[in-house]
Protein backbone atom coordinates (compact mmCIF):
# COMPACT_ATOMS: atom_id res chain seq x y z
CA UNK A 1 0.00 0.00 0.00
CA UNK A 2 1.32 3.42 -0.96
CA UNK A 3 2.29 5.92 1.63
CA UNK A 4 -0.81 7.93 0.39
CA UNK A 5 -3.34 5.28 0.59
CA UNK A 6 -1.99 4.43 4.65
CA UNK A 7 -2.57 8.35 5.29
CA UNK A 8 -5.60 8.35 3.72
CA UNK A 9 -6.92 5.19 5.06
CA UNK A 10 -6.02 6.38 8.74
CA UNK A 11 -7.35 9.94 8.59
CA UNK A 12 -10.80 8.20 7.65
CA UNK A 13 -10.28 5.93 10.15
CA UNK A 14 -9.80 8.45 12.99
CA UNK A 15 -11.90 11.68 11.50
CA UNK A 16 -15.57 10.91 11.59
CA UNK A 17 -16.86 12.50 8.20
CA UNK A 18 -17.81 15.88 8.51
CA UNK A 19 -19.87 18.26 6.36
CA UNK A 20 -17.75 21.35 6.43
CA UNK A 21 -19.50 23.46 4.12
CA UNK A 22 -23.70 24.81 5.17
CA UNK A 23 -24.77 24.36 1.79
CA UNK A 24 -23.72 20.72 1.80
CA UNK A 25 -25.23 20.02 5.47
CA UNK A 26 -28.65 22.00 4.16
CA UNK A 27 -28.59 20.16 0.63
CA UNK A 28 -28.15 16.38 2.31
CA UNK A 29 -30.59 17.01 5.01
CA UNK A 30 -33.58 18.55 2.18
CA UNK A 31 -32.78 15.20 0.19
CA UNK A 32 -33.16 13.22 3.37
CA UNK A 33 -36.48 14.66 4.71
CA UNK A 34 -38.11 15.06 1.12
CA UNK A 35 -37.81 11.49 0.16
CA UNK A 36 -39.88 9.40 2.40
CA UNK A 37 -43.79 9.24 1.33
CA UNK A 38 -43.31 11.23 -1.57
CA UNK A 39 -40.90 9.44 -3.43
CA UNK A 40 -41.26 6.53 -6.06
CA UNK A 41 -38.02 4.61 -5.54
CA UNK A 42 -36.33 4.31 -9.14
CA UNK A 43 -33.97 1.76 -10.15
CA UNK A 44 -30.72 2.93 -11.76
CA UNK A 45 -27.54 1.36 -13.38
CA UNK A 46 -24.30 2.71 -13.42
CA UNK A 47 -21.53 1.36 -15.82
CA UNK A 48 -18.60 2.65 -15.08
CA UNK A 49 -17.14 2.67 -11.28
CA UNK A 50 -16.75 6.39 -11.95
CA UNK A 51 -19.98 7.00 -12.88
CA UNK A 52 -21.79 5.40 -10.19
CA UNK A 53 -20.01 7.67 -8.03
CA UNK A 54 -21.56 10.23 -9.45
CA UNK A 55 -24.79 9.20 -9.74
CA UNK A 56 -24.98 8.02 -6.45
CA UNK A 57 -23.75 12.05 -5.31
CA UNK A 58 -26.43 13.31 -7.20
CA UNK A 59 -29.43 11.14 -6.67
CA UNK A 60 -32.16 10.87 -4.05
CA UNK A 61 -31.39 8.42 -1.36
CA UNK A 62 -34.56 7.18 -1.58
CA UNK A 63 -33.30 5.57 -4.93
CA UNK A 64 -31.03 2.43 -5.84
CA UNK A 65 -28.22 2.97 -7.78
CA UNK A 66 -26.44 0.11 -9.12
CA UNK A 67 -22.84 -0.05 -10.00
CA UNK A 68 -22.41 -2.34 -12.76
CA UNK A 69 -18.88 -3.01 -13.53
CA UNK A 70 -16.38 -4.16 -10.28
CA UNK A 71 -13.78 -1.63 -9.76
CA UNK A 72 -11.33 -4.35 -10.54
CA UNK A 73 -12.55 -4.82 -13.87
CA UNK A 74 -10.93 -2.04 -16.83
CA UNK A 75 -14.16 -1.12 -18.29
CA UNK A 76 -12.12 -1.10 -22.11
CA UNK A 77 -12.27 -4.92 -21.67
CA UNK A 78 -15.96 -5.46 -20.50
CA UNK A 79 -17.75 -8.42 -21.78
CA UNK A 80 -21.47 -8.44 -20.25
CA UNK A 81 -22.56 -10.81 -18.77
CA UNK A 82 -26.16 -12.49 -18.75
CA UNK A 83 -26.76 -11.13 -15.81
CA UNK A 84 -25.32 -7.67 -16.38
CA UNK A 85 -27.88 -7.60 -19.66
CA UNK A 86 -30.76 -8.71 -17.09
CA UNK A 87 -29.71 -5.57 -14.79
CA UNK A 88 -29.63 -3.20 -18.04
CA UNK A 89 -32.58 -4.07 -19.54
CA UNK A 90 -34.63 -4.15 -15.92
CA UNK A 91 -32.93 -0.37 -14.62
CA UNK A 92 -35.48 2.44 -15.03
CA UNK A 93 -32.37 4.16 -16.14
CA UNK A 94 -28.39 3.08 -17.69
CA UNK A 95 -25.81 6.10 -16.80
CA UNK A 96 -22.48 5.58 -18.72
CA UNK A 97 -19.49 7.24 -20.00
CA UNK A 98 -20.43 5.92 -23.50
CA UNK A 99 -18.25 3.78 -25.84
CA UNK A 100 -15.47 6.18 -25.99
CA UNK A 101 -14.64 4.16 -22.65
CA UNK A 102 -16.61 1.35 -22.55
CA UNK A 103 -16.91 -0.21 -26.09
CA UNK A 104 -19.33 -2.98 -24.83
CA UNK A 105 -21.84 -0.37 -24.28
CA UNK A 106 -22.10 0.01 -27.92
CA UNK A 107 -25.82 -1.93 -28.59
CA UNK A 108 -27.21 0.24 -25.45
CA UNK A 109 -26.24 3.90 -25.93
CA UNK A 110 -29.07 4.29 -28.55
CA UNK A 111 -31.51 2.49 -26.20
CA UNK A 112 -33.99 5.22 -24.83
CA UNK A 113 -33.11 4.22 -21.15
CA UNK A 114 -29.73 5.11 -21.57
CA UNK A 115 -28.06 8.26 -20.79
CA UNK A 116 -24.34 8.97 -22.18
CA UNK A 117 -22.19 11.44 -19.94
CA UNK A 118 -19.03 11.40 -21.30
CA UNK A 119 -16.97 12.70 -24.19
CA UNK A 120 -19.68 12.88 -26.46
CA UNK A 121 -22.47 14.68 -23.82
CA UNK A 122 -20.59 17.67 -22.75
CA UNK A 123 -18.88 20.73 -24.05
CA UNK A 124 -15.25 20.54 -22.97
CA UNK A 125 -14.42 23.17 -20.60
CA UNK A 126 -12.29 25.72 -22.40
CA UNK A 127 -10.54 26.71 -19.15
CA UNK A 128 -12.13 30.30 -19.68
CA UNK A 129 -12.09 30.62 -15.35
CA UNK A 130 -8.50 29.42 -14.66
CA UNK A 131 -6.86 33.19 -16.32
CA UNK A 132 -4.69 33.15 -13.55
CA UNK A 133 -3.13 29.97 -14.77
CA UNK A 134 -1.20 32.19 -16.95
CA UNK A 135 1.74 32.98 -14.63
CA UNK A 136 2.52 29.30 -14.51
CA UNK A 137 3.62 29.84 -18.36
CA UNK A 138 1.21 28.51 -19.89
CA UNK A 139 -2.37 30.39 -20.98
CA UNK A 140 -5.51 28.02 -19.96
CA UNK A 141 -7.60 30.12 -22.60
CA UNK A 142 -5.10 29.53 -25.50
CA UNK A 143 -3.22 26.75 -26.32
CA UNK A 144 -1.24 28.20 -29.19
CA UNK A 145 2.26 27.60 -28.67
CA UNK A 146 1.27 24.07 -28.44
CA UNK A 147 0.08 24.12 -31.93
CA UNK A 148 3.23 22.36 -33.31
CA UNK A 149 3.24 19.49 -30.67
CA UNK A 150 0.28 17.22 -32.39
CA UNK A 151 3.57 14.59 -32.97
CA UNK A 152 3.49 14.66 -29.66
CA UNK A 153 0.36 13.76 -28.60
CA UNK A 154 -0.80 16.49 -26.61
CA UNK A 155 -4.12 16.95 -28.61
CA UNK A 156 -6.85 16.71 -26.40
CA UNK A 157 -9.70 14.89 -28.40
CA UNK A 158 -7.48 12.96 -30.91
CA UNK A 159 -5.53 9.68 -30.76
CA UNK A 160 -4.32 9.94 -34.49
CA UNK A 161 -3.49 6.46 -35.24
CA UNK A 162 -2.11 5.21 -32.10
CA UNK A 163 -5.52 2.98 -30.82
CA UNK A 164 -4.27 -0.55 -30.29
CA UNK A 165 -1.24 -0.18 -27.95
CA UNK A 166 -0.50 -3.49 -26.02
CA UNK A 167 3.64 -3.80 -24.74
CA UNK A 168 2.65 -7.67 -23.79
CA UNK A 169 3.01 -7.42 -20.23
CA UNK A 170 -0.17 -5.15 -19.17
CA UNK A 171 -2.49 -5.95 -22.59
CA UNK A 172 -3.59 -2.04 -22.69
CA UNK A 173 -7.07 -1.48 -25.23
CA UNK A 174 -7.65 1.98 -25.74
CA UNK A 175 -9.21 2.44 -28.41
CA UNK A 176 -10.98 5.43 -27.66
CA UNK A 177 -12.46 5.51 -31.30
CA UNK A 178 -10.63 8.81 -31.72
CA UNK A 179 -11.28 10.92 -29.24
CA UNK A 180 -9.87 11.26 -25.54
CA UNK A 181 -12.62 10.07 -22.71
CA UNK A 182 -10.63 10.96 -19.69
CA UNK A 183 -12.59 14.44 -19.42
CA UNK A 184 -13.14 13.86 -15.63
CA UNK A 185 -9.33 14.77 -14.70
CA UNK A 186 -10.97 18.51 -15.33
CA UNK A 187 -13.13 18.98 -12.39
CA UNK A 188 -15.64 21.38 -14.38
CA UNK A 189 -15.81 18.60 -17.06
CA UNK A 190 -17.42 16.00 -13.77
CA UNK A 191 -19.50 19.52 -13.38
CA UNK A 192 -21.16 18.89 -16.64
CA UNK A 193 -21.62 15.60 -16.40
CA UNK A 194 -23.61 15.99 -13.02
CA UNK A 195 -25.44 18.41 -15.18
CA UNK A 196 -26.44 16.15 -17.30
CA UNK A 197 -27.63 13.43 -14.40
CA UNK A 198 -29.59 16.03 -12.64
CA UNK A 199 -31.14 16.72 -15.70
CA UNK A 200 -32.08 13.14 -16.39
CA UNK A 201 -33.40 12.51 -12.67
CA UNK A 202 -35.29 15.58 -12.19
CA UNK A 203 -37.27 14.24 -15.34
CA UNK A 204 -38.04 11.55 -13.28
CA UNK A 205 -39.75 13.20 -10.12
CA UNK A 206 -42.92 14.47 -10.82
CA UNK A 207 -42.97 16.65 -7.25
CA UNK A 208 -41.42 19.99 -7.13
CA UNK A 209 -39.90 18.92 -3.83
CA UNK A 210 -38.10 16.00 -5.12
CA UNK A 211 -36.89 18.35 -8.27
CA UNK A 212 -35.69 20.43 -5.67
CA UNK A 213 -33.69 18.32 -3.69
CA UNK A 214 -31.75 16.84 -6.90
CA UNK A 215 -31.09 20.43 -7.48
CA UNK A 216 -30.12 21.18 -3.75
CA UNK A 217 -27.79 18.39 -3.94
CA UNK A 218 -26.09 19.28 -7.31
CA UNK A 219 -25.38 22.52 -6.14
CA UNK A 220 -23.30 20.86 -3.02
CA UNK A 221 -21.87 18.50 -5.99
CA UNK A 222 -21.18 21.74 -7.88
CA UNK A 223 -19.50 23.53 -4.86
CA UNK A 224 -17.74 20.43 -3.48
CA UNK A 225 -15.79 20.20 -7.54
CA UNK A 226 -15.19 23.99 -7.58
CA UNK A 227 -13.17 23.79 -4.17
CA UNK A 228 -11.78 20.97 -5.93
CA UNK A 229 -10.74 22.92 -8.56
CA UNK A 230 -9.45 25.39 -6.40
CA UNK A 231 -6.98 23.69 -4.46
CA UNK A 232 -5.31 21.85 -7.09
CA UNK A 233 -4.74 25.33 -8.60
CA UNK A 234 -3.12 25.92 -5.73
CA UNK A 235 -1.45 22.56 -5.31
CA UNK A 236 -0.20 23.00 -8.77
CA UNK A 237 1.18 26.61 -8.45
CA UNK A 238 3.96 25.42 -5.64
CA UNK A 239 5.44 23.43 -9.01
CA UNK A 240 8.93 25.89 -10.27
CA UNK A 241 7.08 26.39 -14.16
CA UNK A 242 10.01 24.43 -15.52
CA UNK A 243 9.19 21.47 -14.22
CA UNK A 244 5.76 21.38 -15.12
CA UNK A 245 6.01 18.66 -17.84
CA UNK A 246 3.68 15.27 -17.35
CA UNK A 247 5.17 12.27 -19.18
CA UNK A 248 3.01 9.16 -18.51
CA UNK A 249 2.61 6.18 -21.33
CA UNK A 250 -1.17 6.72 -22.50
CA UNK A 251 -2.86 9.89 -23.64
CA UNK A 252 -5.03 10.30 -20.97
CA UNK A 253 -3.74 13.44 -18.80
CA UNK A 254 -4.16 15.84 -21.64
CA UNK A 255 -7.43 17.82 -19.67
CA UNK A 256 -5.85 17.85 -16.45
CA UNK A 257 -2.83 19.07 -18.53
CA UNK A 258 -5.02 22.00 -20.36
CA UNK A 259 -6.65 22.55 -17.08
CA UNK A 260 -3.80 23.38 -14.83
CA UNK A 261 -1.29 24.41 -17.16
CA UNK A 262 0.86 21.24 -17.47
CA UNK A 263 2.07 20.10 -21.20
CA UNK A 264 1.58 16.57 -21.12
CA UNK A 265 3.97 13.82 -23.17
CA UNK A 266 2.33 10.42 -24.05
CA UNK A 267 4.68 8.27 -24.70
CA UNK A 268 2.90 6.05 -26.76
CA UNK A 269 2.13 8.52 -29.24
CA UNK A 270 5.94 8.75 -30.12
CA UNK A 271 6.19 4.96 -30.17
CA UNK A 272 3.29 4.02 -32.05
CA UNK A 273 2.67 0.22 -31.61
CA UNK A 274 4.57 -0.74 -28.95
CA UNK A 275 5.52 -4.41 -29.53
CA UNK A 276 7.73 -3.19 -32.19
CA UNK A 277 9.95 -0.18 -30.37
CA UNK A 278 12.26 0.55 -33.29
CA UNK A 279 15.90 2.02 -31.56
CA UNK A 280 15.34 5.38 -33.59
CA UNK A 281 11.87 5.54 -32.09
CA UNK A 282 13.20 5.18 -28.69
CA UNK A 283 16.14 7.42 -29.44
CA UNK A 284 13.48 10.10 -30.57
CA UNK A 285 11.54 9.92 -27.18
CA UNK A 286 14.77 10.01 -25.09
CA UNK A 287 16.01 13.37 -27.05
CA UNK A 288 12.31 14.42 -26.44
CA UNK A 289 12.60 14.00 -22.85
CA UNK A 290 16.06 15.54 -22.40
CA UNK A 291 15.01 18.45 -24.55
CA UNK A 292 11.98 19.14 -22.50
CA UNK A 293 13.69 18.92 -19.30
CA UNK A 294 11.30 15.90 -17.81
CA UNK A 295 11.75 15.23 -13.97
CA UNK A 296 10.17 11.74 -13.47
CA UNK A 297 7.71 9.28 -16.11
CA UNK A 298 4.29 8.69 -14.44
CA UNK A 299 3.69 5.39 -14.06
CA UNK A 300 0.14 4.47 -14.34
CA UNK A 301 0.28 0.75 -13.00
CA UNK A 302 1.82 -0.83 -9.72
CA UNK A 303 4.44 -2.94 -10.71
CA UNK A 304 5.31 -0.44 -13.47
CA UNK A 305 5.32 -1.75 -17.41
CA UNK A 306 8.57 -2.67 -18.92
CA UNK A 307 7.88 0.04 -21.57
CA UNK A 308 8.28 2.64 -18.76
CA UNK A 309 11.00 1.04 -17.16
CA UNK A 310 12.89 0.45 -20.20
CA UNK A 311 12.27 4.22 -21.00
CA UNK A 312 13.98 5.48 -17.20
CA UNK A 313 16.54 3.53 -17.45
CA UNK A 314 17.82 4.17 -20.78
CA UNK A 315 16.96 7.81 -20.23
CA UNK A 316 18.13 8.12 -16.27
CA UNK A 317 14.81 9.60 -15.53
CA UNK A 318 13.02 8.06 -12.66
CA UNK A 319 9.79 6.56 -12.39
CA UNK A 320 7.22 8.22 -9.83
CA UNK A 321 6.73 6.78 -6.48
CA UNK A 322 3.58 6.31 -6.48
CA UNK A 323 1.19 5.49 -9.77
CA UNK A 324 -1.26 8.01 -11.12
CA UNK A 325 -4.50 6.48 -11.45
CA UNK A 326 -5.75 7.59 -15.03
CA UNK A 327 -8.68 5.36 -15.70
CA UNK A 328 -11.21 5.61 -13.12
CA UNK A 329 -11.46 5.07 -9.39
CA UNK A 330 -9.36 4.09 -7.22
CA UNK A 331 -9.58 0.77 -5.20
CA UNK A 332 -10.51 2.77 -2.44
CA UNK A 333 -12.14 5.83 -2.12
CA UNK A 334 -14.28 8.07 -4.57
CA UNK A 335 -13.97 10.68 -7.56
CA UNK A 336 -12.28 13.07 -5.46
CA UNK A 337 -10.07 10.96 -3.64
CA UNK A 338 -8.55 10.07 -6.75
CA UNK A 339 -8.58 13.39 -7.65
CA UNK A 340 -6.19 14.27 -4.47
CA UNK A 341 -4.00 11.05 -4.98
CA UNK A 342 -3.13 12.32 -8.27
CA UNK A 343 -2.50 15.55 -8.22
CA UNK A 344 -0.11 15.13 -4.56
CA UNK A 345 1.79 12.43 -6.52
CA UNK A 346 2.10 15.04 -9.75
CA UNK A 347 3.08 17.99 -7.27
CA UNK A 348 5.54 16.23 -4.87
CA UNK A 349 7.52 14.34 -7.73
CA UNK A 350 7.91 18.01 -9.75
CA UNK A 351 9.47 19.72 -6.47
CA UNK A 352 6.08 21.47 -5.56
CA UNK A 353 4.21 20.84 -1.96
CA UNK A 354 0.95 19.15 -1.75
CA UNK A 355 -1.69 19.89 1.13
CA UNK A 356 -2.93 16.22 1.81
CA UNK A 357 -4.91 17.56 4.63
CA UNK A 358 -7.57 19.79 2.82
CA UNK A 359 -7.23 17.60 0.01
CA UNK A 360 -8.81 14.83 2.19
CA UNK A 361 -11.55 17.12 4.02
CA UNK A 362 -12.55 17.38 0.19
CA UNK A 363 -13.31 13.67 -0.26
CA UNK A 364 -15.17 13.65 3.01
CA UNK A 365 -17.47 16.54 1.70
CA UNK A 366 -17.95 14.45 -1.52
CA UNK A 367 -18.34 10.87 0.55
CA UNK A 368 -20.97 13.05 2.65
CA UNK A 369 -23.16 13.03 -0.58
CA UNK A 370 -23.53 9.09 -0.86
CA UNK A 371 -24.23 8.24 2.50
Amino acid sequence: MSIFKRIFSSYISHKKVSIRNSLIASAALFSINTNGAFAESKNYIAVEPLTCDIVKSIALPSDEVICLVDRKQDVHDLKISPKQARLLKKADKVFTLGTEMTPAMRNWVKRNSTVVLGVSAIDIDDHSDHDDHDDHGHSAKKHDDHDGHDDHGHSAKKHDDHDDHDDHDDHDHHDHGGVDPHVWHDPHNIIKIGEVVSKSLKKDVPERKLRKAISNRFKAFDKTLEDLDKWIVKQVSTIPSSNRVIVSKHKAMDYYGDAFGFETISLLDFLGHSSSLRPQNISKVLNELKEENVKVIFKEQEPASKLVNNLSKQSSIPLSSNQIFVDGLMMEGNTITVAVHNTCTIVNELGGSCDETTGFDLASNWGSLNQ
